[in-house]
């Protein structure tokens, strides 16, 4: 169906996008992106790429290589997103456990070609976009190794999945910070609890996010 206003909308975007995102648009909240930014000092020398998961307009992604770079660490960072929003599916389930349905529609006003202006507009030029489902993607599509993840998802079964897809791939010493896991509208923290209970893991929480930690050396 024909969706006039949501066309009009990314239209907008475009056109104006210098404007509107003059700065770059960090959507996570500020005490997490400081975790974040700390995880990333803290496994800089850990192997392995850093992975955001649910990267929205890219503006954290951006922040965070430019970080990267800053102090110099060599690190690849790739960022997966749909791009179009919440999978039905997924959204459905979600749904059922109460997510309000207003907050459906929420991050569906997106593209690639949007977030790689985003990225290359504000420190994060090299910083590489796969787009599909995490709980979807081949396996090939993913890093093989991986020290620094931030799953950004929203929903419990791509939490959930992302966390099953991600552990194995974590190298010792690897962080992924779980956003949204406070007690709010979205369900991440559901997907998260199964995981770790799943997979024998303590549950750790810092500022509202769930934290995974691979121990060893």
């Amino acid at each position: 169906m024909f969706n006039a206003p949501a066309l009009y909308a990314m239209w907008g975007k475009r056109v104006l996008r210098s404007l509107i995102y003059r700065f770059p648009p960090i959507m996570i909240a500020p005490e997490r992106l400081y975790l974040w930014m700390d995880t990333l000092i803290q496994t800089q020398r850990v192997p392995g790429d850093v992975l955001e998961i649910g990267c929205y307009l890219g503006g954290t992604a951006a922040t965070a290589n430019k970080m990267l770079r800053n102090v110099s660490a060599q690190k690849r960072y790739v960022v997966i997103d749909t791009f179009e929003g919440f999978v039905a599916e997924q959204w459905t389930e979600d749904h059922a456990l109460g997510t309000p349905a207003q907050l459906k529609k929420h991050f569906s006003l997106n593209s690639t070609e949007l977030a790689r202006w985003v990225l290359d507009q504000h420190g994060g030029e090299e910083v590489e976009i796969i787009k599909g489902d995490i709980v979807a993607l081949p396996d090939d599509s993913l890093p093989s190794q991986v020290s620094a993840c931030l799953l950004d998802v929203d929903l419990s079964e791509p939490v959930r999945k992302g966390l099953e897809r991600v552990y194995p791939r974590l190298q010792p010493g690897g962080v992924i910070i779980v956003d949204d896991c406070e007690d709010n509208d979205y369900k991440a923290r559901i997907g998260y609890e199964r995981f770790v209970r799943s997979a024998g893991l303590p549950e750790e929480y810092k500022f509202g996010a769930g934290i995974v930690r691979r121990h060893g050396a």
